[in-house]
């Protein structure tokens, strides 16, 4: 019996220690100027609140316009809403994975993101963001996120 619960402690420490595991990040990006934006994005939003309206002036010059911004907004905050994201910040990111389409105008890059609301695990999220070319610089668009499942949402 006492062996029983070790083991089961054991395997849920194991199960937790895994929630908010950061994923190995892309080793060779397929277009370096579009990892360079990608990763200069995220790291602008690193520790700010993606619904402030303190930095929404410098957040809304990282998009070609003002309609970009609010569809970027549209599209991530319902998807951190779902998942119970309290702050909407964004504490770590790991890019997954970058897919150009045949004439390299534009991309879905795919985000790994944790915030720090469900201290010390964190809530995390996964998803895919449309990326465009115009005028030699890239672009963030939209992001599409699967529905959240209930432990995304619950835990």
């Amino acid at each position: 019996m006492k062996r029983t619960i070790i083991l089961i402690c054991a395997l849920a420490a194991l199960a937790l220690s895994n929630c908010a595991r950061k994923p190995a990040p892309l080793k060779t990006p397929a277009a370096p100027e579009l990892n360079e934006a990608v990763t200069d994005f995220y790291n602008f939003l690193l520790h700010k609140d993606i619904d402030s309206f303190a930095d929404k002036n410098e957040m809304q010059s990282r998009f070609q316009d003002q309609d970009k911004f609010y569809t970027f907004l549209d599209t991530i905050l319902p998807a951190m809403w779902e998942r119970n994201f309290e702050r909407n910040r964004i504490n770590e990111y790991s890019v997954l994975a970058m897919d150009l389409n045949a004439d390299q105008s534009e991309a879905w890059v795919k985000v790994w993101i944790k915030s720090d609301d469900s201290l010390p695990f964190g809530k995390v999220m996964t998803f895919s963001q449309r990326w465009y070319i115009y005028k030699a610089t890239w672009f963030p668009a939209q992001i599409k996120a699967p529905k959240a499942t209930p432990l995304e949402k619950y835990r």
